[in-house]
């Protein structure tokens, strides 16, 4: 039996400048390269490790992800589009699919569901063939898309458990296969966005987790799951800076050739979640940024880790407000350690070297709509190539525990780090910022030494941190990942929709 296998990945924030707007902001893989470049414990590798059988062949095809967080334009998503489907079908004959997908990907108008018109065009393409698919925690999925594709998406958030979910779509594609399941999904579309800190489902703290709405319904999922016929449900978080038609939480349930059955357990879920809906926003409490850093410094026990919600990259935010450090100085707070992106602050701390003292604008330099730079005055305490390795706990996949077996190597390009006031150390990198504590510790940041960290982050960080901080405190900052998504300027986004709407109503039908 031959399988093909293709991926497409982007979490796109349709209100990031930084956009995919020509192909040299598109990354190809092909062939081999797509598997011998995938990390083990990824959707993809635990996919091949669950298809492995003298009677299966894989055939990697093409996979793609892109240089920005930003939109995809058109052309360049017709083009990906075609790439992928050209390979899979000159591949053939094939006997089934698997697609690496991330699921919150959105092309300009008119291919707002990026995904779904994928997997539209290679339905045409490949016949009427099994097709599976693994998808992030936060994807954004239409109707026909899981009518058409069976989805196992990440059931965690922080995202732990990729590696399962390969294993379970090779599972039930190889039974497909042998003709032992006919898998049918059903959707329930939940009227929910956001926010992402209050959509946790796992903690480091037991008594914590057990609060957690989406652990307590997961807990149900893991029972409802057990249910003769019953392949997979899922809770989905969806992705409220992705600007479509389906952006929004999401309930999907697959059966064994039973529809019924699979929107029974996905509206009883989906339910539950909408009678429970303002659970999500007391899960952490979100403070303005000045209250929020009085609070850090007011703490005895440390370090205190303060969350920079509004600039994640994880979002496409260009991670490069300085809001919070500007907060910091005027409060005269001592011994902290932040990040911020800005290529021109490494070049001008190379050139000067170790020891110079820059007075010098940080930040600020690709969106000013929410902040400006700021001027500082502050010495290079280091300078590095910006090559590491994250040995975790991380977000991604690898688990809660440190695993030699699954450190990975990083690379977000040259580093200095420039010591502000009352050692105030920023690590200013040139392409990105990090979410885990590695990325501190290579650029010489003593984590036990500081009183506050600062993340730019929504939940990718509390893998790598929960362990090693004694509080976290989530602050309310500018920027495209805003928690304020009533001011973000929606095109596409089923209205009324909640909390933007807060008193809507909204009937289930059976």
């Amino acid at each position: 039996m031959r399988i093909g296998i293709a991926g497409l990945s982007h979490e796109t924030n349709t209100f990031a400048m930084e956009q995919n707007d020509s192909m040299d902001t598109v990354h190809v893989q092909r062939g081999e390269a797509l598997l011998a470049q995938a990390h083990p414990r990824s959707f993809i590798g635990g996919f091949v490790e669950g298809a492995k059988r003298p009677d299966v062949e894989l055939i990697p095809t093409v996979g793609i992800g892109f240089s920005h967080g930003g939109i995809i334009r058109a052309d360049v998503y017709q083009r990906c589009r075609g790439m992928i489907v050209d390979a899979l079908r000159e591949a053939g004959p094939l006997d089934g699919a698997y697609f690496a997908l991330h699921g919150a990907m959105v092309a300009e108008a008119p291919y707002t569901d990026a995904e779904g018109e994928l997997v539209r065009e290679a339905r045409r393409a490949l016949g009427d063939i099994p097709m599976v698919g693994t998808y992030d925690f936060h994807g954004i999925m239409s109707d026909w898309e899981v009518e058409s594709l069976v989805p196992f998406p990440n059931n965690t958030n922080p995202h732990i458990d990729g590696y399962e979910r390969g294993l379970e779509a090779a599972e039930c594609l190889l039974q497909m296969l042998d003709g032992k399941v006919q898998p049918v999904t059903r959707r329930v579309f939940v009227p929910i966005i956001g926010p992402n800190i209050g959509q946790s489902t796992w903690s480091h703290i037991p008594a914590e987790e057990e609060q957690l709405l989406l652990y307590q319904l997961n807990q149900k999922r893991e029972e409802l799951e057990k249910t003769p016929k019953v392949i997979n449900i899922t809770i989905l978080g969806g992705y409220g800076y992705g600007d479509s038609p389906d952006a929004g939480m999401s309930v999907v349930a697959t059966t064994d050739g039973d529809a019924d059955l699979a929107r029974q357990m996905a509206l009883e879920l989906a339910r539950d979640l909408w009678r429970r809906r303002e659970e999500l926003q007391t899960v952490r409490p979100i403070y303005p940024i000045d209250e929020g850093v009085k609070m850090a410094m007011a703490r005895e026990a440390g370090p205190v880790l303060l969350v920079d919600l509004g600039d994640d990259p994880g979002s496409a935010c260009p991670a490069d407000s300085p809001a919070v450090l500007e907060s910091l100085i005027r409060h005269e707070a001592r011994d902290c350690a932040l990040t911020i992106r800005d290529a021109e602050v490494v070049r001008a701390g190379m050139e000067a070297g170790v020891g110079a003292t820059l007075n010098i604008a940080v930040g600020g330099k690709i969106d000013q709509r929410f902040y400006q730079p700021l001027q500082v005055t502050g010495v290079v305490k280091s300078i590095d190539d910006g090559r590491y390795t994250i040995c975790g706990p991380t977000h991604g996949g690898w688990g809660r525990e440190v695993n030699r077996a699954v450190f990975r190597e990083s690379n977000v390009g040259p580093r200095v780090v420039l010591r502000i006031g009352n050692k105030i150390d920023v690590i200013f990198s040139q392409r990105r910022t990090g979410k885990d504590r590695d990325f501190f510790k290579s650029a010489g940041i003593l984590l036990e030494e500081k009183r506050i960290l600062v993340v730019k982050s929504n939940q990718a960080h509390r893998a790598s941190f929960d362990p090693v901080v004694a509080s976290t405190i989530e602050l309310n900052t500018p920027g495209v990942s805003t928690v304020d998504y009533a001011s973000l300027p929606y095109r596409y986004l089923q209205r009324p929709i909640w909390p933007i709407e807060p008193d809507m109503n909204w009937e289930l039908a059976g």
